[in-house]
């Protein structure tokens, strides 16, 4: 079982400079990303995202890449003389033609139009992708190692709280098993009670008793919610992404649950069902988090 809470960082050399990946994951219902790229690298985020897709199936991924160029990065820039010398003509002609103040200084001609001209020999897409896909991948095994990491510790919390419940369970069918005797021998007492004579209609009792027994009866509930628990332990083993189907797992939990406590007068049984109510909630905070 995966996290869908996760980093990992690499950095890698290259042509244009140091490379560094940092993949960041939080939990979230589908896959989703956000991936910054530096402008060189810019037309390679489809395939960033298609690579990712293979890795992970679930959550909001954001993906940083920086570029820290080298010293002679400046070599990829040229200054336009051409431009400069029509810029600098122009000035002159109109600084006398309109008698105006100040100087042309350098700082203001750079700030010009095409004086300052990039490289023109964009690097090689290809080339800058056999770089950024090996620190993608440096970077992708770090986050899978630290999900799989908390994702084997959210397994092992999930077992113990499954065992509590299993516990919680068995209590509630050993209480509802005498709940339907202690409700008939109290109605018993009321009636010789109130009437001030013992209870002469056996079979209008019986009746009543026998209600309260249908209305009460949360066998099938309990046999159901036994079920869920096994089949949400037997997915905490599965080797394939499985934190959609532990959400619908304990969403039928959840009713079952309900079901138990709307139907038990028990307070024993009552006290039970708010310990297992607990459980489902605490489960489902973490199923949140699950790949």
């Amino acid at each position: 079982m995966y996290s869908m809470t996760g980093f990992g960082r690499a950095e890698i050399p290259g042509r244009l400079g140091r490379l560094t990946v940092e993949i960041a994951t939080v939990n979230s219902r589908f896959l989703e990303f956000t991936v910054r790229l530096p402008k060189p690298y810019f037309s390679l985020e489809p395939r960033v995202r298609e690579y990712l897709s293979e890795i992970l199936s679930r959550g909001k991924v954001t993906v940083t890449v920086n570029l820290d160029e080298p010293e002679d990065a400046t070599g990829k820039y040229a200054i336009n003389d051409r431009a400069v010398r029509a810029y600098v003509r122009q000035l002159r002609q109109l600084h006398r033609e309109l008698k105006l103040d100040g100087d042309i200084n350098l700082s203001s001609l750079v700030s010009l139009p095409d004086v300052v001209q990039a490289d023109r020999n964009a690097p090689d897409p290809e080339r800058i992708w056999k770089t950024l896909r090996k620190g993608l991948h440096r970077a992708a095994g770090q986050l899978v190692e630290m999900r799989k990491r908390e994702g084997r510790a959210m397994a092992a919390d999930m077992n113990k709280r499954l065992k509590s419940m299993a516990g919680l369970l068995r209590r509630v069918e050993r209480q509802t098993r005498d709940s339907v005797q202690v409700y008939a021998d109290k109605l018993h007492e009321r009636i010789e009670s109130l009437l001030q004579r013992p209870v002469c209609d056996a079979a209008r009792l019986e009746e009543e008793v026998a209600l309260f027994a249908d209305r009460t009866d949360i066998a099938e509930e309990c046999v159901r919610l036994d079920s869920h628990l096994d089949q949400f332990a037997a997915t905490l083993k599965a080797k394939s992404a499985s934190g959609r189907r532990l959400n619908f797992i304990l969403q039928e939990m959840n009713r079952e649950v309900n079901t138990i406590g709307s139907k038990s007068a028990d307070l024993g049984i009552a006290g039970a069902v708010i310990s297992l109510k607990e459980e489902v909630e605490k489960l489902r905070e973490m199923v949140q988090n699950v790949e």
